[in-house]
């Protein structure tokens, strides 16, 4: 087996082939979910590799609004916090 078909990043598949022959196929494993940076939460986004997320278009590839990294619910807390700071309280 070729040296960088070893690694546990790549899945082995057993395929059975039409003339009744066990095959091994071998299939990269999605890469893990986005996190929130806050509170670990998972992002809701395509789950692509660098590469295949490289031809999604830009809307497609991360939440379109503020604070992109986070999750909803820390967005929202963090957008109180700025408001609270302008406002001075």
């Amino acid at each position: 087996m070729r040296r960088f078909l070893r690694s546990t990043k790549i899945k082995k598949i057993v395929k059975r082939t039409p003339g009744n022959r066990l095959t091994v196929h071998f299939r990269k494993q999605k890469p893990n979910y986005a996190h929130c940076g806050m509170c670990g939460k998972k992002i809701v986004r395509a789950r692509l590799r660098p590469s295949e997320l490289r031809k999604l278009p830009k809307v497609q590839r991360r939440p379109e609004r503020a604070f992109p990294e986070l999750c909803s619910k820390c967005m929202r807390e963090k957008i109180k916090a700025i408001a609270m700071k302008v406002i001075g309280k």
